[in-house]
């Protein structure tokens, strides 16, 4: 049942992103399913809603919450190593046996580099021949992100904090000089060495903007989120307007994809996360299917089983029933030995103390387990 924000206080747990981040994972998988597997490019207006900048803004509203309430930086990063490294290096190590099975393993000093460079989520050193010759040549392509995650992870862990409390002005001030960043970074490039070019295309800088503004919305939450959930259609139909407009000759603005699509974008998602109710998975495969189906899709290419609608539904269906065995096998497993350990120090409950004077308003921490994101 559709649930009305109007005259109602603001609840940061009533929120469907879990819904969210599987239909941004498998925007994801379709692209390059249609693209490897059934050998089709998917529309411009398709890319209108892009997953990736979903799963962005997504973490970036949400994730603060986490380090609002973790009880330092160490204990914040902790979390976030738990929650995507394991998954990660695991799924790393799956696609390179599955490679050498199909093409034979050699071990040599370029094999060396450039799997140490896949663990530390530097992706450019050269690929193994026999990497090269599996599937569609690219080892698991969408693990691009994954870097700029990180990043993302570490900034909230040293920077969230000292802002938080600032006015609104301070933050329009970092977001307008987050949208600059976006702005110069291929200019920047343009001039410098290509040593320099290179570790620039390792930073976070064009997509940070993504980011804060999923950063700026939490801040001031209770204004902002439900006259979002109620403009959704509105925007919408601005993101349309918008993508006609540029397939007919408008300028896009902005690095990686257009700064007003994405915008309206991360205005929308927050909006619509809030727009229909609580809706939580049980089991969350969003992660492991982000993860996963580019191992799929080099199987399902390197064995030929393509230009078929079969094969297409068949890397869909393969895809799931790993992310559900990667779910139960690493992902629940880390989760109950973490939350083991914590509740082995916690401390016995003392005292109900009395009841403190009241004390100048400041932005609360939210109390709820809503902010364990995938990307």
């Amino acid at each position: 049942m559709r649930v009305s924000l109007k005259n109602q206080k603001f609840n940061f747990g009533e929120n469907c992103f879990d819904l969210l981040r599987l239909l941004s994972a498998l925007h994801v998988m379709t692209q390059h399913i249609f693209r490897h597997v059934a050998h089709i490019e998917t529309s411009a207006a398709f890319n209108w809603w892009s997953g990736v900048v979903v799963l962005f803004c997504i973490s970036g509203f949400l994730i603060p919450a986490s380090m609002e309430r973790s009880k330092g930086v160490g204990e914040f990063l902790k979390k976030r190593v738990f929650r995507i490294i394991p998954s990660l290096w695991i799924c790393i190590i799956v696609g390179v046996v599955v490679a050498a099975a199909f093409c034979g393993f050699v071990y040599n000093e370029t094999f060396l580099h450039w799997f140490l460079g896949q663990l530390c989520f530097i992706r450019d050193f050269p690929q193994p021949d026999f990497i090269s010759s599996f599937g569609v040549g690219n080892f698991q392509g969408s693990l691009w992100t994954m870097i700029y995650t990180v990043q993302f992870y570490i900034i909230t862990a040293f920077i969230y904090r000292l802002l938080k409390n600032r006015k609104i002005g301070v933050w329009i001030a970092v977001w307008v000089f987050s949208l600059a960043l976006n702005l110069v970074t291929p200019h920047i490039q343009s001039i410098v060495s290509v040593e320099v070019k290179n570790i620039i295309s390792h930073t976070c800088l064009p997509f940070f903007y993504i980011y804060f503004t999923g950063w700026f919305i939490y801040r001031w939450r209770e204004k902002i989120v439900p006259f979002l959930s109620r403009i959704k259609i509105l925007l919408i139909l601005l993101i349309i307007a918008r993508g006609i407009w540029i397939m007919h000759g408008a300028v896009r603005i902005g690095e990686y994809q257009d700064m007003i699509i994405v915008l309206l974008l991360v205005m929308l998602t927050i909006g619509a996360g809030y727009s229909f109710g609580k809706l939580r998975f049980k089991i969350d495969l969003s992660y492991g299917l982000y993860l996963y189906h580019m191992i799929v899709v080099d199987v399902f290419v390197q064995m030929g089983w393509t230009d078929e609608i079969w094969y297409v539904l068949g890397v869909y269906a393969v895809s799931a029933v790993v992310a559900f065995v990667s779910y139960y096998l690493v992902d629940d497993t880390i989760a109950k030995l973490t939350k083991g350990k914590k509740q082995k120090k916690q401390p016995p409950k003392a005292p109900v103390p009395p009841k403190a004077p009241p004390q100048p308003a400041r932005v609360p921490a939210v109390s709820i387990a809503a902010d364990e994101s995938d990307f």
